[in-house]
């Protein structure tokens, strides 16, 4: 009886801990998305080397069903906020990428930072090193706007990297934002059959 009920919790603690993503369609059509839009895509990870390879990422990505723009004028944004920690079975949990200070209002745009409210951007270039027992545990939003602001698409995805296979390969932060910028974009595409 004993190694059932051990079983059972064991389930239920990795059923609590898995990966979760959750969405909002504000429209139900992608025509209303596309028409007439050139999105600016806007991140923001707190380190200039991660908003620069997660807006990398996400520009081929999005930009297979998404009409992006790196000129004004735009008539919508695609914004992506992303954090990531690293974790390991031996040492615990640290942050995946040192974060700089004064980015609390910026955006990376691809060509630079918009929102500054003070001086410039604090540069954060730490990146933690994987290992084959490191795993991520990370957290993106996106949000689709047009330029009035109204959210047309929503996105919440908390990637629990060692509740999933996946945590043997994703053992870094940048490898970590590209594996959420796919899935968020493959539930993207299946919401929204109808390119």
């Amino acid at each position: 009886m004993r190694p059932k009920l051990i079983i059972i919790v064991s389930l239920i603690l990795a059923m609590v801990g898995c990966s979760t993503m959750r969405t909002y369609k504000g429209v139900e059509n992608l025509g209303t998305i596309i028409t007439n839009q050139a999105y600016q895509l806007r991140v923001r990870t707190g380190n200039s080397t991660m908003d620069s390879l997660t807006y990398e990422f996400a520009l081929i990505e999005f930009g297979k069903y998404l009409p992006i723009s790196e000129k004004e004028p735009y008539t919508g944004t695609i914004e992506i906020i992303f954090t990531s920690t690293s974790q390991s079975s031996f040492v615990g949990s640290s942050t995946a990428f040192t974060t700089g200070s004064g980015y609390a209002d910026m955006w990376y745009t691809g060509s630079g930072y918009i929102g500054v409210t003070g001086g410039g951007a604090a540069v954060g270039t730490s990146i933690s090193s994987g290992s084959t027992f490191t795993w991520q545990n990370s957290t993106m939003f996106v949000w689709i706007k047009n330029l009035e602001g109204k959210r047309l698409w929503t996105a919440d995805y908390n990637y629990k990297g060692g509740m999933e296979m996946s945590g043997f390969w994703v053992n870094t932060a940048d490898e970590a934002a590209r594996l959420c910028i796919k899935r968020l974009v493959n539930r993207f595409e299946n919401e929204f059959p109808n390119k």
